[in-house]
This record gives C-alpha cells, sequence and structure tokens, in this order.
C-alpha cells in the first residue's frame, strides 16, 4: 500500500495523473487489510469472552433464507444452486453469531465448489432434545483427510496458491469454531 501511495504521490508531484491501477490495488489491499484487524478484533473478542451472547429462538428456514439472500448474488456469478433443509425448525441461538457463522461456511462453500456446483444447508435434530445440527454440504473438491485437524487454526489454508487469489483471512473457519 505504502509503495503505490508513494508512486502515486511522486506521479502527481511530476505533473502525471495517478495510475487507475494503482489505486485500484491500493483499495483491494486495505479492504483485505481492513477484513484481517476486523477478524482478528472479533477473534480475541470471542478468545476473552467479553461478549455475552444474546440468544433467541430463531426459526432456522427464516433465518438462512435471509442469510442466502444477502449473499445469493455471490452464488448466482458461479451459477450454483443452494437447497434449505429445516428438519429442526428452531435453534436457541444468538442471531448475529450465528449469521457469522452460517455467512463463513457460505462463503467457503461458494469459493470451492466449482461453477454449476450444488451447495445445501442442512438443520437436523441433535441427539440431544435441545441440540441442533447445522451442516453446510457442497459439490466441490472437499478436504483431503490429513488437514481435518488443522482446519480450525488461524490462518491455515489447505492450498495456499488458491486461497490468496479467492479472497477471505484465513481466520473464517477459526471464527466458527469459537462462536459454536
Amino acid at each position: 500500500i505504502k509503495g503505490y501511495a508513494d508512486t502515486i504521490g511522486q506521479d502527481i508531484e511530476q505533473g502525471r495523473p495517478p495510475e487507475k491501477e494503482f489505486i485500484e490495488i491500493i483499495l483491494r489491499n486495505t479492504s483485505r487489510l481492513m477484513s484481517l484487524i476486523n477478524d482478528l478484533l472479533d477473534l480475541s473478542s470471542l478468545e476473552s469472552n467479553v461478549e455475552d451472547l444474546q440468544k433467541s429462538i430463531l426459526h432456522t428456514d427464516e433465518f438462512t433464507n435471509r442469510v442466502f439472500n444477502q449473499m445469493k448474488g455471490v452464488f448466482d456469478k458461479k451459477g450454483q444452486t443452494v437447497t434449505i433443509n429445516a428438519k429442526a425448525s428452531a435453534v436457541l441461538a444468538d442471531p448475529r453469531r450465528l449469521e457469522q457463522v452460517l455467512v463463513n461456511l457460505l462463503d467457503n462453500a461458494g469459493k470451492y465448489t466449482p461453477a454449476g456446483g450444488k451447495i445445501a444447508v442442512n438443520w437436523e435434530p441433535g441427539t440431544m432434545k435441545s441440540d441442533v445440527l447445522l451442516k453446510v454440504v457442497d459439490s466441490g473438491p472437499g478436504i483431503p483427510p490429513k488437514h481435518h485437524a488443522r482446519l480450525f487454526e488461524r490462518f491455515y489454508r489447505v492450498d495456499k496458491a488458491r486461497s490468496r487469489e479467492l479472497g477471505g483471512t484465513g481466520l473464517g473457519l477459526a471464527i466458527v469454531k469459537h462462536i459454536m
């Protein structure tokens, strides 16, 4: 960011218009840095248990449709189909935190599912009467078993080369783990 900003500053001093590409690079990297900082602050808050959860009864189909509609454009761009199966009709949860969980899981599913692929959000009754199980299943390539134990670590990426181009901070699943 600093290098491109310095170059733009020099261009302006010399009477040249700034390169649009440099401005776009600065904006893109500033957005990535802001996302990283926000995710780190969020994770820090979750780990320190500073925040009290504000739990309420949420209707799973209504809740999932609301989150899906916020992200619909992402799936439409890749021609992905998202289905919602709510076998458990309600869950007791903090709406803001549960939305974070669902957005992170759907975002990952959308990124790693090929164009035309399928994504399913399944709400199922758990083993205990009050438990509800959330599953986000996609038709992507999957994750090799050797990576499963490390998936929820901060900054851990299965495919380091692809993950940078797809965006994200590498903290999404760590945040999901701490919320859950």
